[in-house]
């Protein structure tokens, strides 16, 4: 990458302009203030904060490259992402340095294509029951998309990670991962934080939320420790337990599982969920896009068994996966503190600063994504992407930080969408477009109340 001599001033908003900025993060309105300030400043923007402290946005992929890849050991995840790790703790999202290096190698055995195939089994049967009570009930009629994929989700999640029905604690889990995402999410920016020891309403029901997702988690270490669970060998959490350092030969504390297993909890059903949230949400608003999905799902997938190498057979879906991810990647910032100072594309990083790459903003420059707001899947078709800068796209991150779980998620979605195309389809829908809202993921900012319609023969 090419950089300047002389460092150029980052630009920014100032004066009044900033303080309407910083009070909309007070408000908890965390997206629409980075929209503004990216539609009036480009792809790469300063925020001042309070007490001389710099928040720095990058939306320019040659800027998204250096912090991943060419320059990472400058970017740590330091106190930026003290407001997640209240919740994670020290897990792989949160983790830095060798503690990471060695917690990711006792994970990525979990990952393996052979243990994904048998997480597939999982996820195949939670994905039939939720598709045979629809058609027991002679078609579902409307349904709040969001909730019937969080559930959707949080029942494959339970039976991939623990090997069970959650059903009975679904609701908690989930009230609990609601109050817990939504109270990070309005924490905003540091140094506009309120302390979580004062004991406001909020504070008062984050706590409440962390007790009760360490309750539930806990008792599950518990039981398979001590060898009450049945078919460890085949979750997520029995991988971990029987994974080593290879140079120590010890395996995780209950600490560090509950952290890992928080952290795959929470992804493993709050990304997914918001993918599939807005995949049948656009299926509804592209009845061109879905006739083309059903019909490809048609010809590859023979059974409501799909193998791996069936999924994989699935341009036009993994396209509109992609698009998908595009425009509501799971995770719409991705947060770093510089180490030193720095100088990107010819603008000065002062060393301390907040670096935020958003993946929400850099998926919408028009200059990599022509007519950014329109849902065209064919955006990834080869001779579209191939010309493409590799980081102008990173739904899951990039570098060697890239998301542990993106083939699970991604595996996941495409089962979940076939098995439903093979029995429903999305009722056309209208009316003006659902906007999203950053809470934790991107969630839509009313319900989809969405309408599968039985298909004949199906």
């Amino acid at each position: 990458m090419e950089q300047e001599a002389a460092s150029r001033e980052l630009p920014g908003p100032t004066g009044w302009a900033l303080l309407r900025t910083l009070a909309l993060f007070l408000h908890g309105d965390l997206l629409s203030p980075f929209e503004r300030l990216f539609d009036s400043f480009g792809p790469v923007f300063r925020l001042q904060l309070p007490l001389g402290h710099d928040l720095v946005m990058l939306a320019h992929p040659d800027a998204v490259e250096h912090v991943l890849r060419s320059k990472q050991e400058n970017y740590v995840k330091g106190s930026v992402y003290d407001g997640a790790r209240l919740l994670l703790g020290n897990g792989l999202v949160t983790s830095e340095g060798s503690y990471w290096q060695s917690q990711r190698a006792l994970a990525n055995p979990a990952f393996r294509p052979s243990k994904l195939e048998q997480y597939l089994v999982a996820m195949t049967d939670c994905t039939r029951q939720l598709v045979s009570s629809w058609e027991r009930g002679a078609g579902p009629g409307k349904i709040d998309a969001q909730e019937a994929m969080t559930r959707l989700t949080m029942a494959i999640v339970g039976r991939t990670l623990f090997g069970l029905d959650l059903d009975q604690q679904s609701d908690r889990a989930r009230e609990g991962f609601d109050t817990a995402l939504s109270a990070i999410g309005r924490r905003g920016p540091a140094n506009l934080q309120v302390p979580l020891w004062l004991p406001t309403p909020g504070n008062l029901r984050f706590r409440k939320a962390l007790r009760d997702l360490d309750t539930i988690v806990y008792d599950i270490i518990g039981d398979f420790r001590s060898g009450q669970a049945e078919g460890a060998d085949q979750t997520l959490l029995g991988a971990y337990l029987t994974a080593r350092n290879p140079d120590s030969g010890e395996g995780m504390s209950d600490q560090q599982l509950r952290d890992e297993v928080i952290t795959l909890y929470l992804a493993g059903h709050e990304t997914t969920a918001s993918l599939l949230t807005w995949a049948l949400y656009w299926l509804g608003r592209r009845p061109d896009i879905a006739e083309q999905v059903t019909a490809e799902i048609d010809a590859e997938i023979p059974s409501d068994s799909p193998s791996m190498e069936e999924l994989k057979k699935l341009p036009h879906t993994s396209r509109f996966i992609n698009e998908i991810l595009r425009l509501y990647p799971p995770a719409w910032t991705i947060a770093r503190n510089a180490v030193e100072e720095d100088r990107v594309l010819g603008y000065r990083i002062p060393a301390g600063a907040i670096v935020m790459l958003s993946p929400y903003l850099a998926h919408r420059w028009g200059q990599v994504w022509p007519d950014p707001s329109r849902f065209d899947p064919d955006r990834f078709a080869p001779d579209v992407a191939r010309d493409r800068h590799p980081f102008a796209y990173f739904p899951f991150s990039l570098g060697s930080r890239i998301c542990i779980g993106m083939q699970f998620s991604l595996m996941e979605a495409r089962l979940v969408l076939a098995l439903i195309l093979r029995r429903f389809r999305v009722q056309g829908l209208s009316g003006p477009e659902v906007r999203c809202v950053a809470a934790g993921t991107l969630r839509p900012d009313r319900p989809i109340r969405i309408e599968l319609v039985r298909r004949r023969g199906g």
